[in-house]
């Protein structure tokens, strides 16, 4: 793999990482929106809800709020948090692994395709499997109201783990089936 390719991955890579912070930070997972004539929107995040009515946020899910008295549910929505967290702490280790190879030996830089594309899978697993549980939740609690649907947050972390995957995929395909970086011989 050449160092060209490096810094394409790299730049693609940052930009799901941007997009798995956004995801992360953003209370924007879940929308439950009420039509007019008394409009109201309440978005869900993995750790705050906001209602438009009241124009505040709050932490979530509560057990004073009564957020838990659905069995596991509670336990639930904090892995998918805790999902997205590593997958954030895996991203930036990623982003070390990545400038690391860029800055190596041409030699290393051969061999270093299989850390990065590890690591892309090994960030792109957790946010999978938050978004799985988020699913999951919306489709069998009953916390949620019919008609929440999901938000820009959800299609984000959802972003997040497919272009990993693809980046992966390529860096893998890329480098098994690809001439290496410098294969040619002098000619005399």
């Amino acid at each position: 793999m050449s160092l060209l390719g490096y810094v394409v991955i790299f730049f693609l890579f940052c930009c799901s990482y941007a997009l798995n912070l956004t995801a992360l930070l953003l209370p924007k997972w879940l929308i439950f929106v009420v039509p007019k004539p008394l409009y109201s929107e309440t978005n869900y995040g993995l750790f705050k809800l906001c209602q438009s009515v009241t124009g505040e946020c709050r932490p979530f899910p509560r057990e004073e709020e009564g957020d838990c008295t659905e069995e596991g549910f509670c336990q639930l929505w904090q892995a998918a948090g805790a999902g997205m967290i590593l997958a954030a702490v895996i991203g930036a280790l990623t982003l070390v692994a990545l400038l690391g190879t860029m800055c190596s030996s041409r030699r290393k830089r051969e061999r270093g395709w299989k850390l990065v594309a590890g690591m892309l899978v090994l960030h792109a697993i957790p946010a999978a499997i938050s978004m799985s549980v988020v699913a999951y939740l919306v489709n069998t609690s009953s916390i949620f109201y019919a008609g929440t649907r999901y938000d820009m947050s959800f299609i984000m972390g959802a972003a997040t783990w497919c272009i990993s995957l693809v980046i992966a995929l390529s860096l893998t395909l890329a480098t098994l089936l690809g001439p290496p970086e410098h294969g040619y011989e002098r000619l005399d």
